[in-house]
């Protein structure tokens, strides 16, 4: 019993505090929920157009290298306006940032649907890339600000595995609703659905803990600290280097995978969808395991090495053609998980290496490089296909991600592997 208090108020203290603990957590849980569903409709987004490709390119007479360019669009414009974007979330907060970027990037897939030629698309996927800009320093700024940081991992864990879940989901989703009205229709309705979670995140927005701006005056001994310079340190560097060939690694296999299936196996759209499917479901997996490891390793560089190791192994073998196909979707979904398992642990490590009070920029400065990645890769993949070389689209695959693991120890600082502050 605590000195001076009654059984009586010992038990109402201890339920006082249970309340309070339960209703904190109830509050993080729907948090989640709102960033979650942003990110899975940003993910899912990325995603929708590849499925579609065979009747795009029969209705605006497109080859694969300029749809390719045309994805490549939506990236370039997410990693121009990224780390800007960071900044602004550090000194305003992202609760506005994040509500008007999932709003544009919605009304850009829907203008999407009005395309009439190669051009008006990249045109329009460029507008939804720079709604897509808020979504990685907006949402780590908000979840670091509004999670309790024993339950940091788990948090990025489910975070990421909302946006594996877009991946994962939006091949059938965008198929079965091509297959029942059309392509541009498909984009039309996954689009309102944005518009729908953006009106509902402005309604629900004070659930969601905001970042504490940075001050606009700071001591001139730390001004030095800020800004663009307060990035350009080594471990922000070789993340930004680590996510861009990463990129490269994944831009291929989400966009070109499905025609690539049908070329090297001569199976059935829907086949090959499944398999493209299978990879990103046990990605997702893997990314909800993963913030379990998370939470509970210290040296999440070790992590990453194995696990991108094993998947570039499994990339290897689906590009050497010497398994059937039964067992290449098994392979391919392995090469998933691989890369899913990872995932909380390596926004662990990007924010602890983030200067303090700049979690925003320092994610919109990295992740960045993920979209340069994006924005070079699918171009590249497009014009390998289209010389009939679909096996190099896993050889490169598998390349990207071995070159990224030696980055993640070129990253090492002790400050990484120390205790978050």
């Amino acid at each position: 019993m605590r000195a001076g208090l009654s059984k009586s108020e010992v038990r109402a203290e201890d339920i006082t505090h249970m309340v309070a603990v339960a209703a904190g957590m109830g509050r993080e849980f729907r948090t989640l929920g709102l960033i979650g569903t942003g990110h899975f409709l940003s993910h899912l987004y990325q995603l929708a157009l590849p499925p579609l490709f065979p009747l795009i390119m029969i209705d605006l007479d497109a080859n694969l290298a300029g749809l390719g360019m045309a994805i490549g669009a939506y990236s370039v414009s997410t990693g121009i306006l990224q780390t800007p974007v960071g900044f602004m979330v550090d000194r305003i907060g992202g609760r506005r940032v994040l509500i008007a970027g999932l709003l544009v990037n919605a009304i850009g897939i829907v203008a999407a649907g009005f395309s009439t030629s190669l051009w008006m698309l990249g045109g329009f996927l460029m507008l939804a890339g720079a709604g897509n800009s808020v979504f990685h320093p907006a949402d780590y700024a908000l979840l670091s600000a509004s999670i309790d940081k024993s339950r940091i991992g788990r948090a990025f864990s489910l975070h990421s595995l909302s946006g594996t879940a877009g991946f994962a989901v939006a091949p059938l989703i965008m198929l079965g609703l091509a297959t029942v009205w059309d392509w541009r229709i498909a984009l039309f309705i996954v689009g309102a659905a944005g518009i729908a979670a953006a009106v509902m995140m402005m309604i629900q927005r004070k659930t969601i803990l905001d970042v504490v701006p940075r001050a606009t005056t700071e001591p001139n001994r730390n001004r030095k600290t800020t800004g663009w310079r307060a990035l350009m340190t080594r471990p922000m560097i070789m993340f930004f280097l680590f996510y861009a060939f990463l990129a490269g690694a994944g831009s291929g296999l989400n966009t070109f995978t499905v025609t690539a299936m049908i070329a090297i196996y001569d199976i059935e759209l829907s086949s090959a969808t499944a398999t493209l499917t299978s990879f990103l479901v046990m990605s997702g997996v893997g990314v909800l395991l993963g913030g379990f490891v998370a939470d509970r390793v210290k040296r999440h560089d070790f992590v990453l090495m194995a696990a991108y190791g094993v998947a570039a192994a499994c990339l290897m073998l689906v590009a050497s053609r010497f398994l059937p196909f039964w067992l290449v979707i098994g392979t391919f979904a392995m090469a998933g998980f691989m890369r899913g398992l990872v995932n909380p642990a390596r926004d662990i490590l990007v924010r602890r290496a983030a200067p303090p009070g700049a979690v925003g920029s320092a994610f919109g400065f990295i992740t960045t490089g993920f979209t340069v990645g994006q924005a070079f890769a699918p171009p590249v993949y497009g014009w390998l296909m289209d010389i009939g070389s679909p096996t190099t689209l896993f050889w490169l695959a598998s390349a990207f991600t071995l070159i990224a693991i030696p980055l993640v120890f070129a990253s090492r600082e002790r400050a990484l592997y120390g205790e978050e502050t």
